[in-house]
């Protein structure tokens, strides 16, 4: 089976916001992708107080890498970053995966490749999140409201638990009667 050596990347909307699934793999006698960088975002505030518009969720990454995080450089400049790892032509396509709470558009970040013993990196337009927009305004990792299920968010489990803990006492009497 061929394996992809430029990334390529799904997204799709899911219930916890959208998912990103990113499919890499080493060229042909490569040295190795040691590190792998979304951006450059710019955001307020300067290292190690930058404001980050979010805390994205690494879903998947290989073996042997860093689950991503958000990383400053020197010139203010911020990246996602996955790092720690070697991927290997022989290890054939690799997959790393994050949710993040923004929708994707093409050519506001990039994705950087680094490869060991190399100086720069290989640059790919990806689609990645949009940070440039204002933030969600309702955020469905957290909000029972946004999902069209207000009974809980206006009177808690407690009466369904009452309801379900009477029903179930109303049983037991009625097997020992």
């Amino acid at each position: 089976m061929p394996t992809v050596t430029a990334p390529y990347v799904e997204t799709q909307q899911v219930v916890t916001g959208y998912m990103y699934q990113l499919h890499i793999s080493e060229e042909t006698d490569g040295p190795g992708i040691t590190r792998l960088d979304i951006g450059p975002y710019y955001f307020s505030g300067r290292a190690p107080q930058v404001k980050y518009p979010e805390a994205v969720t690494n879903e998947m990454c290989p073996p042997g890498w860093d689950r991503i995080h958000w990383f400053t450089d020197e010139s203010g400049a911020s990246w996602l970053r996955w790092q720690g790892g070697k991927l290997l032509n022989e290890d054939g396509e690799s997959v790393f995966q994050l949710t993040s709470n923004y929708p994707s558009r093409e050519g506001g970040a990039d994705l950087h490749v680094w490869r060991a013993g190399r100086k720069s990196a290989e640059r790919y337009s990806i689609p990645a999140p949009d940070y440039s927009q204002s933030p969600p305004k309702i955020n469905p990792r957290h909000d029972v409201i946004g999902n069209g299920s207000t009974f809980a968010a206006r009177k808690g489990c407690a009466p369904v638990l009452i309801a379900v803990s009477l029903c179930t006492l109303a049983e037991v009497l009625r097997h020992c009667i």
